[in-house]
């Protein structure tokens, strides 16, 4: 009779809460066609022919991706065909890019290939990793 009603009632809500995502990973014997997207971090170990946006990419030693490659963080080992916008890119010594890379920071390991322009510039992570 003297209840409060349930629209009364306030429950705290956490403003830190954040959304936890698992990392997708593309296994060696898969090949996607295809754009891929993720707030969170995708490892490539198979063929992707399409653009790629990520928070972290981690692509393998038998990795292969033709397209667009963008993030926040970019680690490669295996193999892009195309173009590479990060904050944070590094190439290690198995690496072969064929394209340009625009990034805030670059690492490149001793025997690495790269064949493409190098432009360092502000990239701000929002207008990338804007869902399609």
């Amino acid at each position: 009779m003297f209840s409060k009603a349930k629209s009364d009632i306030k429950t705290p809500i956490s403003k830190t809460k954040k959304k936890l995502v698992s990392p997708s990973i593309i296994s060696t014997d898969m090949v996607i066609t295809g754009n891929a997207f993720s707030d969170g971090d995708i490892q490539i170990d198979g063929k992707i022919d399409g653009d790629i946006c990520s928070r972290n990419l981690t692509v393998g030693k038998m990795a292969t991706v033709n397209g667009t490659v963008m993030g926040d963080v970019i680690h490669v080992s295996g193999i892009i065909n195309g173009e590479i916008t990060a904050r944070v890119v590094f190439l290690t010594e198995t690496a072969r890019v064929t394209g340009n890379i625009n990034h805030d920071s670059l690492s490149i390991e001793a025997g690495a290939y790269l064949q493409g322009l190098c432009k360092r510039t502000k990239i701000d992570l929002q207008k990338i990793l804007i869902k399609p």
